[in-house]
């Protein structure tokens, strides 16, 4: 029997999550436990690399050597995390082989998965150190005089709770552990043409999402600063919201809205025919039906229309 069928048997039927991989780590197959653990559909999962869509950020060099290091030895038992949709870590151990005649496949089979694993609550910044809790938004008034810059004069958590122990404090040292003001400071960066001024940055070093920081004086020698956290799963909601809406004004066919949505995520036709489970020159059609109807010259002038 071919590899590939036994495969696809073998995910259909066994309840353990189990996905199908090439040898760059693409996602080939998933089966619905898969799915179900990691909270995505499988159009999320296939022709995308495990490391890009299943693995933490600061994970995604050892994973991608583990994974690339199987086709060279034997069945290999991994320990590492794996991200829900909701961005969410699990602690999972994986059961990893290379199948077939070549070109292999990898085949893992997660044989345990924990509960999501805690992270200590994160505190928000003024600055590119700091990072804000995926579900806590903050707000804080500071000194702005030269001698007492970036002093506490109140925090708030989620725009409510007080948090009279860090009044006092300096938010560049109680929020992001630095001794002097950070860089992206929005009230020491080049003089905004009006207030507020607001910066967008990564919620932090090995965080998921963004965070949106709001700078504004409120008074002679005081300024009011507010964070608040755009977290992944947010975003992915809002871009999917933006493609409905272009393909809903464009009256573009259901199948012509899938292509957009992948074109929109820098998907080749290539890629975006084995997702869909078409040929290249289908998706090659969609194309050019949705780029005339959306009054776009190239796949690429799709960016003008996103952003």
């Amino acid at each position: 029997m071919d590899w590939s069928l036994t495969a696809s048997l073998l995910a259909e039927r066994d309840t353990r999550p189990i996905v199908v991989m090439d040898r760059r780590g693409r996602i080939e197959l998933a089966n619905g436990a898969f799915t179900s653990l990691l909270g995505r559909p499988r159009e999320e999962l296939l022709g995308r690399r495990w490391t890009e869509v299943c693995t933490p950020r600061e994970h995604g060099r050892e994973v991608g050597r583990a994974l690339r290091a199987i086709f060279t030895s034997a069945e290999v038992r991994l320990e590492t995390e794996v991200l829900t949709r909701d961005g969410e870590r699990l602690s999972v151990e994986l059961d990893v082989a290379a199948v077939g005649r070549p070109p292999l496949r990898l085949v893992a089979i997660i044989t345990r998965a924990s509960p999501p694993l805690s992270v200590p609550e994160r505190t928000a910044s003024a600055g590119p150190s700091g990072a804000t809790g995926a579900h806590q938004d903050l707000s804080y008034e500071i000194s702005t005089e030269l001698s007492s810059f970036g002093t506490l004069k109140a925090v708030w958590t989620s725009g409510h709770a007080q948090q009279e122990e860090m009044v006092g404090r300096s938010c560049f040292g109680a929020f992001a552990h630095r001794d002097a003001p950070c860089l992206d400071c929005p009230l020491t960066a080049t003089s905004p043409a009006s207030w507020p001024h607001t910066i967008v940055r990564q919620a932090s070093e090995h965080g998921d999402g963004y965070e949106v920081v709001t700078a504004m004086p409120t008074s002679a020698g005081t300024a009011r600063v507010s964070v608040h956290t755009i977290g992944d799963a947010t975003l992915s909601g809002l871009f999917e919201a933006k493609v409905r809406r272009m393909a809903s004004a464009a009256r573009l066919s259901e199948r012509e809205g899938d292509v957009l949505r992948y074109l929109a995520l820098g998907r080749s036709p290539t890629d975006i025919s084995t997702v869909l489970g078409i040929t290249e020159r289908t998706v090659k059609f969609h194309q050019a039906n949705l780029l005339r109807k959306l009054g776009a010259e190239t796949r690429y002038d799709l960016l003008r229309l996103f952003f």
